[in-house]
């Protein structure tokens, strides 16, 4: 069962009420932040192995999985992870990252796809970019395995993307300051829900785009197709960005941030 936490009211953030949470954030700069690595997880048990046991070890980050009823043994799996947080919730990426981000204790919030790798060099550059004045969210340049030239054609397109458009998804790692995020209601509880809270985050930060790559699986692209995939995640923006524009379905603030079970 999962309880509504205090603030978490449709009301949409005030400009004050993000400047607010943003000098919040800057008074907790002079210290090292700690970083909550949230993943969700659902049917994960094959990809979930190497992402965990790619993650170091630190005193200034902690990791939660937050799954939504696998039936592959995903929850027992990671079970054998040390230090590692394991809840339950409701079905559905946002809802699952909602509850993580509820339960974490840092200051940065990461949210990691099961299937995505997150190394030492990663938590390094965000790191450092976490001690800069004004830092509100971030994700990271994305390349995609097993190697090949059509997924490497793919990490390219995605990073133009990124850079051109300042719209990273949801596989490139997507980091925001705690106090940002629950102002801005966390995430929707639909898809995109990745791209939804990017583009609310952008009117009040700048998205920055950290190095190195992180690698995640293009298995989505190998079982249907290059251009299908592709073309199919145009279509996505491309509805996103029309519903935003001329219709009323994807308010300024999320969903809420809610706490999941044990």
């Amino acid at each position: 069962m999962l309880a509504a936490a205090q603030g978490a009211g449709r009301a949409i953030p005030s400009e004050e009420q993000i400047t607010l949470a943003k000098a919040n954030e800057s008074a907790g700069e002079s210290r090292t932040p700690v970083i909550s690595i949230i993943i969700p997880t659902l049917n994960e048990v094959r990809s979930l192995g190497p992402t965990l046991a790619g993650i170091p070890v630190s005193p200034d980050r902690e990791i939660i999985l937050v799954d939504g009823g696998s039936t592959d043994g995903t929850w027992e799996a990671a079970a054998s992870f040390p230090g590692l947080r394991r809840l339950r919730s409701p079905r559905g990426r946002g809802i699952q990252m909602n509850a993580g981000a509820a339960a974490a204790r840092g200051d940065i919030l990461v949210f990691l796809h099961a299937d995505t790798r997150l190394g030492e060099a990663h938590l390094a550059s965000l790191r450092r970019a976490a001690a800069a004045p004004g830092f509100g969210a971030a994700a990271f340049e994305l390349a995609l395995f097993p190697p090949g030239r059509g997924l490497a054609l793919i990490a390219r397109g995605a990073n133009w993307r990124s850079r051109l458009l300042g719209l990273p998804y949801g596989d490139q790692v997507l980091c925001v300051r705690r106090n940002l995020f629950y102002s801005l209601g966390g995430f929707a509880h639909r898809r995109p829900e990745d791209l939804d809270l990017v583009l609310r985050l952008k009117r009040f930060t700048r998205v920055r785009l950290l190095t190195p790559a992180v690698a995640s699986s293009g298995r989505r692209w190998l079982e249907h197709g290059y251009l299908r995939t592709t073309l199919k995640n145009w279509r996505i923006l491309a509805r996103h960005l029309a519903e935003r524009t001329f219709t009323g379905r994807w308010p300024a603030r999320g969903e809420g941030i809610f706490r999941g079970g044990g």
